[in-house]
């Protein structure tokens, strides 16, 4: 994947190499924690919504502040 992303929210990881197809999870998780509103805007137009609840619902690294934001948006229960 061209490097749409900020370096600093995949500071690990080669960005290039994500893949929206393939690692949707991890992309999705990183922007939820990390990304700031462009980022985030960017996410609900890339990724479905079911996508992006699934990532809400078995993520490990969510903070508690965003899950409330999560559940705000309609993205959790």
């Amino acid at each position: 994947m061209k490097s749409r992303y900020k370096k600093s929210l995949f500071w690990d990881v080669d960005s290039d190499k994500l893949s929206s197809g393939k690692d949707w999870f991890f992309i999705i998780e990183r922007i939820l924690e990390f990304g700031d509103i462009d980022d985030l805007l960017w996410m609900k137009k890339t990724f479905p919504e079911k996508e992006i609840k699934i990532t809400v619902q078995k993520s490990r690294i969510l903070s508690p502040k965003t899950r409330s934001y999560c559940k705000a948006t309609g993205y959790a229960s």
